[in-house]
């Protein structure tokens, strides 16, 4: 299986804690291997959760647009909501397809 790099803008799964499981987007990464996380829910822009990244598992999926827009303050929790929610959408798509043939 190929390792996708601890990125802005990366799509990460939470592997533990009380959100073990859920969906987030990398807003920046922390020297001491570290992140900061956002689903544009519970956790939003303003209070991103900082995270150890051993705790998550990157997906494939990234978005560079996101990245960008939150470096210069134009990024909001809407938008990576959108973005999560669109991505759930097609994750379920292709189980879909898959059950199905």
């Amino acid at each position: 299986m190929k390792a996708f790099p601890m990125e802005p803008g990366r799509v990460v799964v939470s592997k533990a804690g009380r959100d073990a499981g859920k969906f987030f987007v990398i807003l920046s990464v922390l020297d001491d291997g570290y992140v900061r996380i956002a689903d544009g829910r519970l956790r939003k822009i303003a209070t991103p959760k900082k995270k150890k990244t051993m705790h998550l598992r990157a997906k494939c999926e990234c978005a560079p647009d996101i990245a960008s827009n939150y470096s210069v303050g134009r990024l909001l929790d809407a938008d990576i909501r959108k973005y999560l929610d669109r991505i759930g959408e097609d994750r379920a798509t292709r189980k879909e397809e898959d059950a199905f043939g």
